[in-house]
């Protein structure tokens, strides 16, 4: 479990210093042509590169621990009330029997 929770982190490092990288090389390009862009247009660049990275960023976690978690055998939330749900139904059927 400790190993597959260092691979977690080490993937989100990986994840946010691509990112990282991206943002710097978008923010490079928007200072060449700052002075052709209104300041409100700039920071709304900004946010909405922002924003997309966010969402590149956790879907690629998602993703990525999703995969961790399968190759892990670990039980999913599906699983644990697919579960729950069976010994619910065997509850009921020894409370009727007995």
């Amino acid at each position: 479990m400790e190993s597959l929770l260092k691979k977690v982190l080490l993937i989100g490092m990986g994840t946010y210093a691509l990112t990282k990288e991206k943002m710097e090389a978008f923010l490079d390009e928007l200072s060449n042509s700052v002075d052709k862009i209104k300041e409100e247009e700039f920071l709304s660049k900004i946010i909405e590169k922002g924003e997309e990275t966010r969402k590149e960023l956790e879907k690629g976690i998602a993703e990525r621990l999703q995969q961790l978690i399968s190759r892990a055998n670990l039980a999913s939330r599906e699983d644990i009330l697919r579960l729950e749900r069976k010994i619910d139904k065997l509850r009921e059927d020894i409370e009727q029997k007995g």
